[in-house]
């Protein structure tokens, strides 16, 4: 059973390995950022085998030319023209994106051009030979048609088309050098059966592969998350808001931390139980998670029945209307308390710090006005927000004193 089928997605919204499982990819292709991502990751795994490919298809190439002119007799200038104008040169250029310390940005975007280019000009030479009453290099072509699934590197959709130019350049071909009808239907089913047989069977590779990957990152995500809610845990937090705090520093933007407390919540295990407890925060969670819409914001468990909300470049009108939206939600969630001498149903405190970042100030500070600003709102009632917005305040975030 694959890792995945044991785990609730619907309970990781912001990852975009779990987005991906539940979408199941039938493109066979991921969001651009989680693209770009995997194709780091499948080039680092075939590093060896496209380099090893590339090499031999050279050394086959500048054999076969080598041939060509003191074996067969064949025009320098034919050979020139056709197969060290064209191929030689490609296979060449393919060892070195292959082999250049750029590889894993290269290798992908040359090939997709690159390889089309290679397959063409020798199918195309193939048939030429074929006419000439040579149809052994046509074992060249059925055997490049499966290697370029397995071994050159590209994905599916890439080594698809290559094959598919590389089949209809043959064949039309062979039409114009006035190849018989039947020979030619002959020579296109055959590559077209092998060609099919490679991708039938690398299309599930592929697929398999894809979905290792995202387990492999959703693994790694784990070891990050909120074992009962599925949000980013205290850890994770603490290490993304000092970046956070760093991105927004160099590009000179505000940062909203917003510290979450579900009021009277032992009073509610004490009613309902640890189960109905762990139930609620999970609805909570799920509202809280649906306020970290963008890339740069995160939502996170941050201990008991406290979340944080950390947003990023967001005006002070904006962060305080939002708050209250979240505020506002999860009364709504309509989660009965019987008691809670608030309101009938489960509420949530709020405290808010909006601060812009810069020197004298740091991220343990802003933590600490958004705490301050908790403690707050739940003295003034509960069920309230309390924002704190740090440059109209007198002191510099982070060296004040704390109070209980």
């Amino acid at each position: 059973m694959q890792m995945h089928a044991a785990l609730d997605l619907e309970h990781l919204p912001d990852s975009p390995y779990a987005s991906e499982l539940r979408r199941d990819f039938p493109d066979l292709r991921f969001s651009p950022e989680l693209e770009k991502e995997f194709q780091t990751f499948h080039l680092e795994r075939v590093r060896s085998r496209v380099r090893f490919f590339q090499l031999a298809i050279c050394a086959l190439a500048i054999t076969t030319a080598v041939h060509l002119i003191f074996m067969d007799g064949i025009s320098v200038n034919d050979v020139v023209y056709g197969w060290l104008g064209v191929v030689v040169p490609t296979c060449l250029f393919l060892v070195w994106a292959s082999w250049s310390n750029y590889y894993e940005q290269i290798y992908l975007p040359l090939a997709r051009v690159a390889v089309p280019v290679f397959a063409i000009a020798s199918a195309i030479g193939v048939a030429n030979r074929s006419v000439g009453g040579h149809p052994d290099p046509l074992y060249f072509l059925t055997t490049y048609s499966i290697a370029l699934f397995f071994l050159g590197g590209q994905l599916f959709r890439e080594a698809l088309l290559a094959t598919g130019a590389m089949i209809i350049a043959h064949g039309a071909t062979l039409a114009y050098v006035g190849e018989p009808p039947t020979s030619i239907l002959y020579y296109v089913v055959v590559l077209t059966v092998t060609g099919a047989v490679g991708a039938f069977v690398y299309r599930g590779v592929e697929r398999q592969l894809r979905t290792s990957f995202l387990e492999r990152g959703l693994m790694g995500e784990m070891v990050a998350r909120d074992g009962l809610t599925g949000l980013k845990n205290r850890g994770a937090f603490d290490d993304y808001f000092p970046r956070m705090w760093h991105q927004a520093l160099r590009d000179r933007r505000s940062l909203a931390l917003l510290l979450i407390d579900v009021d009277h919540f032992k009073a509610y295990n004490d009613r309902y139980g640890h189960q109905g407890g762990d139930q609620a925060l999970r609805r909570v969670a799920q509202v809280v998670q649906g306020f970290a819409r963008r890339p740069l914001d995160i939502a996170a468990r941050y201990g008991g029945e406290e979340f944080v909300l950390a947003l990023f470049d967001l005006s002070a009108d904006s962060v305080r209307d939002m708050a209250d939206q979240l505020r506002k939600s999860i009364h709504a969630l309509s989660i009965t308390h019987e008691d809670s001498p608030t309101a009938s149903f489960v509420t949530a405190s709020i405290g808010v710090a909006i601060v812009g970042p810069r020197i004298g100030r740091s991220p343990e500070g802003t933590v600490q006005v958004a705490d301050e600003a908790l403690y707050s709102a739940k003295r003034s009632g509960r069920n309230c927000v309390n924002v704190v917005d740090c440059d109209q305040m007198l002191f510099s975030t982070g060296t004040f004193r704390r109070s209980a």
